[in-house]
């Protein structure tokens, strides 16, 4: 029970950071021909939640919106309480604005950013930032933001992120990407750019995955 209640403050930060591969996600016909993602978050077995990533076309903008729910229980008692939810909105490929609630245990972060002509606006705890006009947020399900090319922000903090990143084909045709420095990740990506695999292993050594939602 001791190693079950370190896990949220161990595991739980990682999981919009740090994926491996072992799952493959089902996916559904989404807005703008992308694909709808639904998982289970899996813990040694045992479901701790679930993320789901849906995209609905509204004209010329897509918007994508995600949930994050953990809630991790012993014996069966909720330990803690993990949400995020955050829109975003693309025009074009293109990073618009993104909007982002994240409760962790009733501590609540919000996080705001705007695409302009010159700068993205980036509002978080810590104030509002101005940076480069071709920065989005870190978004597992667009790889094209992968490779250190495109100043990435963070939605859980309001913050840059500072990250190394390296990729290799798969025998499939599709692709792994990885990163290191801030965050320490691995995902794969299907020859279609779906994402396809998603892993973390918590400071405790215990591994947390996703698998696809039947």
């Amino acid at each position: 029970m001791g190693k079950m209640m370190k896990l949220p403050r161990r595991v739980l930060p990682l999981l919009l950071a740090t994926p491996a591969l072992t799952t493959k996600a089902l996916a559904q016909s989404g807005g703008g021909g992308r694909a709808n993602y639904h998982w289970h978050v899996m813990r040694n077995g045992t479901e701790i939640g679930t993320h789901n990533v849906t995209f609905t076309q509204r004209g010329e903008e897509r918007l994508a919106q995600s949930e994050i729910l953990i809630v991790p229980a012993v014996l069966g008692i909720v330990v803690y309480r993990y949400e995020h939810r955050y829109t975003e909105v693309t025009r074009g490929g293109h990073f618009v604005s993104v909007r982002s609630r994240l409760n962790r245990n009733g501590r609540i972060v919000e996080v705001e950013a705007e695409a302009g002509a010159e700068a993205v606006t980036l509002r978080g705890p810590e104030g509002a930032l101005r940076l480069p006009a071709d920065a989005a947020p870190l978004s597992w399900w667009e790889p094209q933001r992968f490779g250190g090319g495109t100043p990435l922000f963070g939605t859980t903090t309001g913050k840059p992120m500072d990250l190394r990143w390296a990729h290799a084909a798969l025998p499939d045709g599709g692709t792994r990407w990885s990163t290191t420095g801030e965050l320490e990740a691995v995902l794969e990506f299907s020859v279609r750019g779906l994402w396809t695999a998603y892993q973390v292993k918590g400071d405790d050594g215990s591994t947390v995955s996703y698998e696809a939602a039947a």
